[in-house]
């Protein structure tokens, strides 16, 4: 009796599934109505047993649902990837179809009034291995509402002109250096072209090909008389985060070619800034190594590069260009890409064109997409585990703090072996992340200051050294 009401729930299940999604009437067009940001947990049930698997999965992105159109953000360890097609129409119908990973997936439902305030559970079907989705398990996804969108994340893009040009995906240092890699194309978004000789700020992504943070960096600094930009280098190369596939190497070739583009096309800059945050933080104080702007013509005008939520090298053997102000940025209680990393490196050989500035906060402080600071359980980070140290030709070596071990890329190569090695050895879950009005306040005055006012460091309000 038993093996029977197990075998006729799993039925029941599965059967539900499968004959609702054929009566289904998708959305209509899209609306506004449930715009915002939405935590969520997915749960799928073996078609034999009747259990769950893996269990509640949540991977530390949100999804986005934005003007009734829905996406997934890709943070954390995000693998959702939506066909277009995913919507929300003003009944609150919403059809969800997309990947994970190499799932083929789709989710359907409505949502009800109270959605800011109750859980919205969808049914749908997961599939394996690439196999259509209507021949995986019966699955639920469970969507929470989180915040609304920040109208300043949104870009008017008639105002910017997109400029489309051929990248190249430079694995590690030495193939930037040597301008390796597969072609690969890359877009910038771009406002007040007209100001290029004046200088411009170009924005470079992060480690995921969620943009957020980066358009309201765009929108603090875009009135400085500057031309400014937005490099869109992640979403092409994206699979994982802390992946080979897309590196903070890749980050700053993306720049470089960018450069040359706007060379070929419109006036040289007179100065030029960068600004990223968390890897393409990293990314950017590549800007002031010696050998590549010896190498790369157009870098000789970068002055100065704001490393948001600044991951910091422990050490830098090469040369390092003085006339580079690099202005290393932190909250105060971030422990993902803490501040000590970044006074390792100042102190390391005294560099007097680090500029060590904090803020109240912890990571994303400086960032109103975020909602209140929390505990991110499932946010991943290396530096407190694990230093980066570049040696004299620009190998890197990671190490791990307070043990021996270390992976050189110059003898062991910077490959597949290399991201298991980070994996296994430095990366870890669980960190403090969110949005401080204080800290973002003090931060983008000093950012102005800078630019605009040509401030000195030690009458900045987050100056610490």
């Amino acid at each position: 009796m038993k093996i029977f009401f197990s075998t006729f729930i799993i039925f029941f299940l599965l059967s539900n599934s499968i004959h609702a999604a054929l009566f289904f009437n998708k959305p209509k067009e899209p609306s506004n109505i449930f715009d915002g940001i939405y935590t969520f947990s997915h749960v799928c049930f073996n078609k034999k047993t009747g259990e769950q698997w893996p269990g509640d999965k949540y991977d530390g992105s949100r999804f986005i649902i934005s003007e009734g159109k829905v996406s997934n953000n890709r943070g954390g360890a995000g693998r959702y990837t939506l066909d277009v097609e995913s919507r929300i129409d003003k009944n609150g119908t919403i059809y969800i179809k997309g990947k994970r990973k190499n799932n083929n997936l789709y989710f359907f439902g409505k949502f009800n009034k109270k959605f800011k305030e109750q859980i919205i559970i969808l049914k749908g079907m997961n599939a394996s291995k690439g196999k259509p989705a209507d021949k995986g398990s019966p699955c639920e996804l469970k969507l929470t509402w989180e915040n609304a969108l920040k109208e300043n994340s949104k870009v008017n893009k008639d105002e910017m002109l997109e400029i489309k040009y051929e990248s190249k995906n430079t694995i590690e240092e030495i193939a930037l250096l040597k301008s390796e890699g597969t072609k690969i194309d890359v877009k910038a978004q771009v406002r007040n072209i007209d100001k290029i000789e004046n200088g411009i700020i170009i924005v470079v992504p992060s480690s995921t090909p969620n943009m957020s943070d980066e358009l309201i960096y765009e929108e603090k600094i875009k009135d400085l008389n500057y031309t400014s930009a937005i490099i869109y280098g992640a979403d092409p190369r994206f699979s994982s985060k802390f992946s080979i596939n897309y590196t903070s190497s890749m980050i700053m070739y993306d720049v470089i070619a960018f450069l040359n583009e706007l060379e070929k096309k419109y006036a040289k800059p007179k100065d030029i800034i960068l600004m990223g945050s968390s890897t393409g933080s990293l990314a950017i104080f590549k800007a002031g190594w010696q050998k590549y702007r010896d190498r790369f013509s157009v870098m000789k005008n970068i002055s100065k590069v704001f490393m948001i939520n600044a991951a910091c090298p422990d050490t830098f053997d090469g040369e390092l260009n003085d006339d580079v102000m690099i202005y290393a940025i932190n909250g105060k209680d971030d422990d993902s890409t803490p501040s000590w990393v970044c006074n390792n490196l100042k102190k390391s050989k005294n560099y007097r064109n680090i500029i060590l500035l904090s803020y109240d906060g912890a990571h994303h402080f400086e960032s109103e997409y975020h909602g209140k600071t929390k505990f991110e359980a499932k946010g991943k980070h290396i530096l407190p585990t694990c230093s980066i140290n570049y040696k004299k030709n620009l190998h890197s070596v990671l190490k791990v703090r307070n043990s021996g071990k270390q992976r050189d890329a110059e003898e062991k190569g910077f490959n597949k072996e290399h991201r298991k090695w980070v994996y296994n050895n430095c990366l870890k879950e669980g960190n403090y992340q969110g949005y401080n009005k204080k800290g973002a306040s003090d931060f983008w005055q000093d950012v102005r200051s800078i630019i605009k006012d040509k401030v000195q460091p030690e009458e900045l309000r987050g100056f610490t050294n």
